[in-house]
């Protein structure tokens, strides 16, 4: 993972340094924190088939099938307590323009809950936690005519996000207690946020953010999935969020 931020940084910079951007005339490091809420895609799919019994010549009876039924799963299904946590940094063209590049970090704790049955038996999972890091760039600009001391901004951005492989650990699976569900993806990024911001010192903000996240969907982990016949669990994992957050800005 170290890897790959370290050259999604590096794409970043270079853009920044090369780019003919606008008349800086400020900078600002925000800080943003709080819950984020999964509002859309599917966290697993459906998987599973009936068994079928055939004879040959001899009398000898092959089975084939595994007799599951696994149900698909929303990420409220499989995890809970979604937090995000950002860092931005603005170049500013005025009071109310800038290009900004952040670094966030999402995390929510991984559930236990029930899949559905397998060779006629019910299956339950636990789920590693959720664990990603992005990195983006975007625009900020304000809406209407900002007072002194209350304006609102909204703000359009796009990058990639790093997310950690998911695993669960599973009952009732004949020789399999750990399964993985999903590998370590790079995944794209894009989102829009509005934000309402208040500015108690000259040098100093704070305010509250929202708005909608989506990113694309994971690598599926098949090494196990599809020697049990269940590889269609992970055929999912597109996420859409909506984090509340609380920020505070420095000025320079």
């Amino acid at each position: 993972m170290k890897t790959r931020l370290l050259s999604l940084a590096s794409i970043l910079c270079a853009t920044l340094l090369h780019a003919e951007g606008p008349d800086i005339s400020s900078w600002s490091i925000t800080v943003k924190g709080g819950i984020a809420y999964p509002v859309l895609g599917e966290f697993s799919g459906s998987a599973g088939e009936q068994t079928s019994s055939s004879t040959d010549d001899e009398g000898n009876v092959t089975t084939t099938g595994n007799n599951a039924n696994i149900n698909s799963l929303s990420w409220d299904d499989a995890f809970k307590d979604f937090m995000n946590l950002a860092v931005e940094l603005d170049f500013w063209e005025g009071s109310s323009r800038s290009l900004y590049f952040g670094v966030s970090r999402t995390q929510a704790t991984g559930k236990t809950t029930n899949l559905g049955t397998y060779n006629g038996s019910g299956v339950s999972a636990t789920f590693s936690d959720y664990s990603d890091v992005g990195l983006y760039a975007g625009f900020r600009w304000g809406l209407g005519q900002p007072a002194s001391w209350i304006k609102s901004l909204i703000s359009v951005q796009a990058g990639a996000t790093i997310v950690d492989g998911i695993d669960a650990q599973v009952t009732n699976i004949p020789n399999y207690s750990k399964i993985g569900i999903y590998k370590n993806t790079t995944a794209f990024s894009a989102g829009a946020f509005v934000s309402i911001i208040i500015t108690p010192l000259e040098f100093f903000e704070i305010g509250i953010d929202s708005g909608f996240q989506y990113q694309t969907g994971l690598d599926g982990d098949n090494s196990q999935l599809e020697l049990l016949g269940l590889n269609g669990i992970n055929s999912e994992g597109q996420l859409g969020l909506v984090p509340v957050r609380i920020l505070a800005t420095i000025k320079f």
